[in-house]
């Protein structure tokens, strides 16, 4: 799930366009996949879109009832348009796709219908039966430039112009989106650094834990410090200056406070949000297990505030990795697994938002 962060205006005038917008739209290239792109015709705007994965042909029903009365349901959605990407025939409910012809080559068409017909009429009729009609539905066997499209319901075919070019790729370039080519490229994003590199850490971290303990006894239980040695640290990120490893080690010791992340949260939400995500992807890069599950949990919810539901979806994964029983682990896959709105995840961290900026502009005045 994801919403794009533009303050400009950009104009999809066809089936081609839009799907040349998808990738922008969910940060990256999607395959095998059913794209969910929300409407809102008063004000013929794009809002919330959801990517799901093709279903196999015997869970299509579970699909479709989870998809319009889960994640979308809990959208207040106006009107859709859905794009169907990919899929493999014989397992899946694309069984039946015409094939699927190299770059420059000529696709056949489909016998009669674009695959996946009917998924998408079930899609139709269950979302015409909550009053939020499909405005448009599409095929393509892939989102690159010249791949062939065809339209569900009226037959209309087309070529896809190429993603790279658009104009919602330069709007995103300049707003300093990355679209990433598939989803294994973002989850690279967060690939772990080296084994010995993180036991080494992981020692260390051990053998530093008595001291601090110690600090926090002398500054009877207050999370002043830890605070600051965080905001510190974003401060460092937004300078463009290097963390030491003992630098880095401490901030993952300060942020084992559940006070002091919770605090952290609302940074997602002031002057240094960017630098914090910066942080926290650098941290669960090189965190061990299980202080990884702390960040990691941090930048998931930094990414689902700002609408990046994919970048929230593959940190989560981290933290379930870590420590499947993470509190707020728990609660952001809740989140994105019914499809909550951002906006409404953000009314939990208004006070921790505003206390956050507080210490940060004190901090500055020093």
């Amino acid at each position: 799930m994801t919403t794009t962060p533009l303050h400009s205006t950009i104009t999809l005038t066809d089936p081609g366009e839009v799907l040349a917008a998808v990738p922008h739209m969910v940060g990256f290239r999607p395959t095998d996949s059913i794209v969910f792109i929300v409407v809102d015709r008063q004000a013929q705007r794009l809002g919330m879109t959801l990517r799901v994965d093709l279903p196999p042909l015997d869970r299509v029903n579970d699909f479709v009832e989870h998809v319009v009365h889960g994640p979308m349901g809990n959208q207040h959605v106006d009107a859709v348009i859905m794009a169907v990407v990919g899929g493999s025939s014989g397992d899946s409910a694309t069984e039946g796709a015409p094939d699927v012809a190299g770059p420059g080559e000529a696709a056949s068409p489909p016998a009669s219908t674009p695959p996946c017909s009917e998924l998408v009429g079930m899609l139709r009729d269950e979302f015409g039966d909550m009053g939020s009609p499909v405005l448009h539905a599409v095929w393509t066997p892939r989102i690159r430039a010249e791949s062939p499209w065809w339209c569900y319901g009226d037959g209309r075919t087309g070529k896809v112009p190429d993603p790279d070019t658009s104009p919602l790729a330069a709007a995103m370039a300049v707003a300093g989106v990355v679209t990433f080519e598939s989803r294994e490229d973002l989850a690279a994003l967060l690939t772990p650094e080296g084994e010995e590199s993180i036991a080494r850490r992981s020692a260390r971290l051990d053998a530093m834990y008595e001291d601090i303990e110690q600090e926090r006894v002398c500054a009877g239980g207050s999370p002043e410090a830890d605070v600051r040695i965080v905001l510190a640290a974003i401060r460092r990120t937004a300078d463009g200056a290097a963390l030491t490893e003992e630098d880095m080690l401490r901030v993952l010791i300060a942020l084992s406070d559940a006070r002091v992340r919770d605090l952290a949260l609302g940074t997602c939400r002031t002057s240094l949000a960017t630098a914090a995500e910066q942080l926290w992807i650098t941290l669960v890069r090189r965190a061990p297990a299980p202080e990884v599950a702390d960040v990691a949990a941090l930048l998931a919810f930094s990414a689902y505030v700002r609408g990046d539901g994919a970048l929230a979806g593959i940190a989560l994964e981290r933290v379930e990795e870590s420590r499947p029983e993470h509190s707020l682990g728990t609660l952001l896959r809740k989140a994105l697994g019914a499809g909550l709105p951002p906006s409404d995840l953000e009314v939990a961290i208004v006070d921790a938002a505003r206390d956050a900026q507080l210490l940060i502009d004190e901090d500055g005045a020093r």
